[in-house]
């Protein structure tokens, strides 16, 4: 949806100093006849923005924190809010038109269309330039390092936290203290918990009536249940570089290891039957309902903070706590799977000036300070948001209004950002989830395969991937046997085709200079 803003004219901190230095020295006369360049840049940067919309509604045009951010860095914005269920598309027709905005918000850097623009010369290097803005060299820094394309900087990351976006496991505290049981840090100790889950009647109603956990998958990969994989390997994602090659994790040891540790617990009931048929949507309900004792899941303040509301409304002493890491038996270390910390990149077009370009980044630069990130996240103190116990909570009007949105612009840098207490999530563990991300962040590992390609991956894999998945499930259903997944595993590693696309990956690895 296209809306144009107006802005009020007031000049930037930077350019009020910039006149004032050239006037030093200078008398009135060279004063009144300024060159037509000193004269430019007192007019505001005019800014056309591609960004998202996550919610109903979109900003309206002239909004006070817009013409704020534009007061602030003396810029006229023209912003483009598409919704989010329409800006894949959007993105696409945009990007293939060669009409480009100023600034365009990509979701994947390394999508095979955002690649070849940059090949052709479509966006700016910002290699040499992050530097001079040294809010968002610092602030910024791990997603940026993260989302390099072939060692250069083409976009400003949009940051996200660098852990808690996982699933990961989360247990009913209360039936941890009904059965005198202790947080696990490995596989074997998390085994035992589930199983006390369900044969021990955790939630002391004198029936047998409970699992251990729930999980799902989807066609391609293991969803839900993929921490059992992550923490057997010692990694996420499906390939690592290893001793100067890549390889493929589910035709590794490891994947036999996590496929015998889930089967186990399906055999045992500790794991839910209809595990292969669930839907991701209807994962959090058998926790609501009580039925299981551990979902893997993001710490994610709302969406827990909704599940305890229900379920204390039956079960008042009930509570949720996360597993802080799991011990990897491919390591012997804690693990947690560490997340790049971005979703997506703004690109800016190289038909922009240079000049202009400095300005962009200005206007970022300032959206990486805390005031900035006040401003997008929050709106204006007194009047969109207030401090409660040193938590800064927005109004209705704010969340309604869709103003929320400017913070995909101007991101919120904050590692506890997903845990800010809201919708039932009780302030008391804020404290506590503090230092479960702390570990986290000190033990978890980021596997950073970001841009690796292959032609012969893109090629095979969708058909792969379902027979690898397929597989995965019979073995944990017990419909194959574990000697089965060994002669595929085998088929598997010896097709010439998988054989060349490790090589080809391996060689885009190399190309990005990471080994």
């Amino acid at each position: 949806m296209r809306r144009k803003t107006t802005s009020i004219k007031v000049l930037s901190l930077s350019l009020a100093l910039t006149t004032i230095l050239a006037g030093c020295g200078s008398n009135s006369s060279s004063n009144n006849n300024e060159s037509p360049s000193s004269v430019q840049s007192k007019k505001q940067t005019e800014i056309s923005i591609f960004t998202i919309n996550y919610s109903a509604e979109t900003p309206q045009a002239d909004n006070v924190i817009e013409l704020e951010m534009e007061k602030r860095t003396d810029t006229k914005l023209d912003i483009t809010f598409q919704p989010a269920n329409s800006f894949d598309d959007k993105f696409k027709v945009t990007l293939s038109s060669g009409q480009l905005p100023d600034v365009m918000l990509t979701k994947w850097i390394w999508d095979s269309a955002v690649l070849k623009a940059i090949e052709q010369g479509a966006f700016w290097d910002l290699t040499p330039f992050i530097k001079d803005y040294p809010n968002l060299a610092s602030v910024y820094a791990d997603a940026i390092e993260n989302t390099k394309v072939n060692g250069k900087v083409y976009g400003i990351p949009r940051p996200r936290p660098l852990v808690g976006g996982q699933g990961f496991p989360m247990l009913r505290e209360d039936w941890l203290k009904n059965l005198n049981l202790e947080i696990p840090q490995t596989m074997d100790e998390l085994y035992n918990v589930l199983k006390a889950f369900t044969e021990e009647d955790p939630d002391q109603n004198g029936k047998k009536d409970t699992m251990g956990y729930i999980g799902n998958v989807a066609e391609n990969w293991m969803d839900k249940l993929t921490f059992v994989e992550d923490v057997f390997h010692g990694h996420n994602d499906s390939f690592k570089y290893v001793d100067g090659k890549i390889i493929w994790r589910d035709l590794e040891p490891a994947e036999k290891d996590a496929l015998l540790w889930m089967k186990k617990t399906y055999d045992e009931g500790i794991l839910a039957p209809d595990f292969a048929i669930i839907k991701n949507s209807q994962m959090s309900d058998f926790l609501k309902q009580g039925k299981v004792g551990m979902l893997p899941y993001a710490m994610d303040a709302s969406q827990i903070g909704d599940m305890l509301t229900t379920l204390r409304a039956t079960t008042p002493e009930a509570g949720l706590v996360h597993v802080p890491t799991l011990e990897s038996p491919a390591t012997g270390q804690p693990f947690y799977p560490k997340e790049g910390g971005f979703f997506g990149n703004y690109l800016i077009s190289k038909k922009v000036p240079e000049a202009k370009l400095r300005a962009i980044l200005e206007f970022f630069d300032y959206g990486a300070t805390e005031e900035g990130m006040e401003l997008a996240s929050y709106g204006l103190a007194d009047q969109h948001f207030s401090v409660v116990e040193g938590l800064k909570t927005t109004t209705e009007e704010h969340k309604k209004s869709g103003l929320g949105n400017y913070n995909n612009i101007w991101t919120l840098v904050d590692e506890h950002a997903r845990i800010q207490p809201k919708n039932g999530f009780p302030v008391e563990y804020y404290e506590r989830d503090k230092e479960v991300i702390k570990t986290r962040i000190e033990l978890g590992y980021y596997n950073n395969m970001n841009g690796v390609t292959s032609e012969t991956e893109n090629k095979y894999m969708p058909e792969w991937g379902k027979k690898v998945q397929d597989m995965k499930i019979r073995v944990i259903m017990g419909k194959e046997s574990i000697e089965a997944w060994d002669k595929f595993v085998d088929t598997m590693k010896n097709n010439p085709d998988v054989q060349k696309m490790l090589e080809e990956k391996l060689a885009s690895y190399q190309a990005l200079g990471r080994d």
